[in-house]
C-alpha cells in the first residue's frame, strides 16, 4: 500500500497517469494546440525582459512595466510568429528579467540586435501617471524565442 502523504511520489505518479492517458495537465499536452510544421521550434525558449536600472523605479513599477512588455511581446508573437508563441505558451511561458544601465540608448541597441537575429522585441514607453515622465522607455521585451539565440542578445546582462 502506498502512503499518499508522500507528495514526492504521488504527484509525479498522478501527473504521469494524466499525461499518459492523454488528459491535459498544465502545459504538458501541447499536441492539440500546435498545427503545421514545427521546424525551427524548440521547447527551450523564453522571453527576456530588460529593465532600465537608471530610472529608480520601485519594484511594483518594474513589475507593471514588465507585465506590459510580456503582454505586448505575446501579442506581437501571436501575430508574426504564432507557432513560437504557442510553443512558448504551452511550455511554461519562461521569463527572465535582467537590467541595463545605459538608458534608452541601451534599449534601442538591444532592439537592433534582436532584429538582426530575427527576434521580436517590444519597447515599453510609460504613460507618465506615476514615477517617470510620459514617453520614457522603461523595459524592452525580447522574444519569445529560442533560449540560445536570446542568450546571444542578452547573455551579458545581469539578472535583476
Amino acid at each position: 500500500m502506498f502512503d499518499i502523504s508522500n507528495h514526492e511520489f504521488i504527484t509525479p505518479f498522478v501527473v504521469g497517469l494524466l499525461i499518459g492517458s492523454g488528459v491535459s495537465y498544465g502545459y504538458r499536452n501541447i499536441r492539440p494546440l500546435l498545427s503545421g510544421s514545427l521546424n525551427g521550434l524548440s521547447v527551450n525558449n523564453k522571453l527576456v525582459l530588460v529593465v532600465r536600472n537608471d530610472l529608480g523605479m520601485t519594484k511594483g513599477k518594474i513589475a507593471a512595466q514588465c507585465s506590459h512588455a510580456s503582454v505586448e511581446c505575446y501579442k506581437a508573437a501571436m501575430q508574426h510568429k504564432p507557432q513560437m508563441a504557442k510553443m512558448w505558451q504551452m511550455t511554461g511561458q519562461r521569463k527572465i528579467v535582467v537590467s541595463i544601465g545605459t538608458g534608452e540608448k541601451g534599449l534601442q541597441e538591444l532592439s537592433k540586435v534582436a532584429k538582426s537575429h530575427k527576434v521580436l522585441s517590444c519597447i515599453i514607453y510609460d504613460a507618465g501617471a506615476t514615477q517617470v515622465k510620459a514617453g520614457t522607455s522603461t523595459v524592452i521585451g525580447i522574444g519569445p524565442a529560442n533560449s540560445d539565440v536570446l542568450d546571444q542578445i542578452t547573455g551579458h546582462l545581469k539578472l535583476l
